[in-house]
């Protein structure tokens, strides 16, 4: 009669053992949930020129809120003269933006230009800001 009160007992344990191996297991899947709403995204593209339309790289531009306080991205040109905000996340978000050109001391906007355009992106189409 002792082994099988000894025998309970580990199959007691064994059940505790896997009841906490079962809970533990669900608990880490329901934490390690990556998935995360999808927004809706646009791209906003810049293209940079000179006075005689060639492109010009390296110059910063900024995408701001509407609050002209708030950065919302920073981009760079390329060779190309374009910058694409937000390429490495596939895009920007739905919304009101405002390009802002960074005064820099070999460029300035040429006449007539303004800073701050004011733009809105568009769920899955793209914005040319020139």
């Amino acid at each position: 009669m002792p082994e099988r009160v000894h025998m309970n007992l580990l199959r007691s344990r064994f059940a505790l053992a896997l009841t906490l191996l079962a809970a533990t297991s669900l608990f880490t899947a329901g934490c390690n949930d990556t998935s995360a709403p999808e927004f809706p995204l646009g791209n906003v593209v810049v293209v940079v020129t000179d006075v005689n339309g060639a492109p010009v790289d390296l110059v910063e531009v900024d995408l701001m809120l509407t609050d002209k306080v708030t950065l919302w991205r920073t981009a760079v040109t390329g060779s190309d003269g374009k910058a694409t905000f937000g390429s490495g996340e596939g895009g920007v978000l739905v919304q009101d933006y405002l390009v802002f050109f960074r005064q820099q001391v070999q460029y300035t906007l040429a006449p007539g230009e303004t800073n701050y355009k004011p733009i809105t992106v568009v769920e899955g189409q793209t914005v040319t800001v020139q």
